[in-house]
């Protein structure tokens, strides 16, 4: 069975050491500065700076997490 790989926008992949607000689904979730990622690849290894209000309960400051790129829209800061 052939897999099947989401491919990121690459007009508005993130750039390592930038911080970006991050969505998914037009809702604004978090800003973030991007730690850790290499251009056209599938994971960004991310640290949260600030929620967006009702979001910061699951997005506490200075969390560390991974995001699959092609998911999320990245609009920098």
């Amino acid at each position: 069975m052939k897999h099947h790989h989401e491919s990121p926008d690459r007009a508005t992949m993130p750039v390592q050491g930038n911080t970006y607000t991050v969505s998914r689904e037009g809702k604004e979730l978090f800003t973030a500065l991007i730690a850790d990622y290499k251009p056209a690849s599938c994971w960004a290894d991310v640290e949260v700076v600030s929620a967006k209000a009702g979001f910061e309960e699951y997005y506490p400051q200075k969390s560390k997490m991974r995001l699959k790129v092609a998911m999320y829209s990245f609009e920098q800061e």
